[in-house]
């Protein structure tokens, strides 16, 4: 029985595959031609639940649509969700095989349309939509996080950290900086004092491959004795896992290094340079609605003049206050393979381990 059930199964989906975009039924035109009665001033999304959105459709990203309505005000939906999208507004289209169209948008009974041309997509292979003109700040998202640790009595003790998070997102190519801060003071002596801000910029060439043409990144960290540190680069990247609640990538290339050094021994150079390699992973988790999970990690090649091969990993879990506030729970690793001794011939620590709890606000 479970094979004769089988096979039934597979002839109805070959049968249901066998529809070409042209012919495929719409089972909710009836209930479309009811609802949207115009679709020049506001664009209508239908959710998979049977409520219908009236609004503007902002941007499609990172399998998010970011929607905004009067009364709703700005509202993230996962495209899962989303059964319907009609839009007469003018909207840039990228699909998984690197096509881009331009033009009006139709979302319909698991097919994108685009404008008046005849081609139909699968609304699988939907990349992104990029923000229309006016909506262009939208492609960016910043977000701040702050935290503080007062301790008095025997021992005085500040920790602080500032951590930003800066994204710009379009149909084919996103943006990606951050910058983290952290100091500690014990009885007036500061302990730890660090800075680190890196960017990069990828293309996307597929929906799984992307050509990173740049990143960089700038640390500072005097008890490792790095007064400076800047790193340029560029490489390759792919998804090894890309589902609506789980990414995975991989990125990695040639750069080129320099380092200037707080102090050295007499005779030593204060600053280094040379050419090495990266390799690094971003993966993200989202647990539930309320909690996600992120591990960063860069491993990059250097010569034991410059301090030896670094490596960076930063895992960080987020827990959803409010729609714009969140609690940040971070643990950040740097390893330095050979670093420096200063002009006292003190060698710093190979490993520096930080625990970083902040409330982050999304701008």
């Amino acid at each position: 029985m479970l094979k004769k059930y089988l096979l039934i199964s597979a002839a109805v989906a070959s049968s249901f595959a066998c529809y070409s975009a042209e012919t495929l039924p719409d089972p909710l035109l009836e209930e479309r031609g009811i609802i949207i009665k115009d679709a020049t001033h506001f664009d209508w999304i239908r959710l998979n639940s049977g409520e219908w959105l009236k609004g503007e459709l902002v941007s499609l990203y990172d399998k998010e649509v970011e929607f905004d309505s009067d009364i709703l005000d700005t509202l993230m939906i996962d495209r899962e969700d989303i059964y319907m999208i009609i839009s007469d507004r003018h909207h840039t289209v990228r699909f998984n095989d690197g096509n881009e169209l331009s033009g009006t948008l139709n979302i319909s009974g698991g097919y994108v349309k685009v404008g008046e041309q005849d081609a139909k997509y699968r609304y699988r292979d939907l990349v992104s939509i990029a923000p229309s003109v006016e909506s262009e700040l939208s492609a960016w998202t910043v977000k701040l996080s702050m935290g503080a640790d007062l301790a008095r009595g025997n021992t005085d003790q500040t920790e602080y950290s500032v951590k930003a998070d800066i994204k710009r997102r379009t149909a084919s190519s996103r943006f990606l900086s951050e910058i983290l801060g952290y100091r500690t003071t014990s009885d007036d002596q500061v302990t730890k004092n660090n800075i680190r801000a890196n960017g990069t910029f990828d293309w996307f060439y597929t929906q799984k491959m992307y050509y990173r043409p740049i990143f960089f990144e700038y640390y500072r960290d005097p008890f490792q004795n790095i007064a400076n540190k800047y790193t340029v680069g560029a490489g390759v990247g792919y998804y090894v896992i890309d589902t609506d609640k789980t990414e995975w990538d991989f990125t990695a290339g040639p750069a080129y290094q320099k380092t200037q050094f707080d102090t050295v021994a007499a005779g030593e150079d204060k600053s280094n340079s040379s050419m090495s390699w990266f390799i690094s992973t971003n993966y993200e988790l989202e647990i539930t609605k309320k909690i996600d999970f992120s591990l960063n990690y860069r491993y990059l090649t250097a010569s034991s003049d410059a301090g030896g091969d670094s490596q960076y990993a930063l895992a960080a879990f987020e827990f959803e206050i409010t729609d714009d506030i969140d609690f940040d729970v971070s643990l950040v690793w740097d390893y330095l393979a050979d670093p420096i001794a200063d002009e006292n011939g003190v060698v710093p620590e190979k490993e520096d381990y930080k625990m970083i709890f902040a409330l982050g606000i999304d701008l």
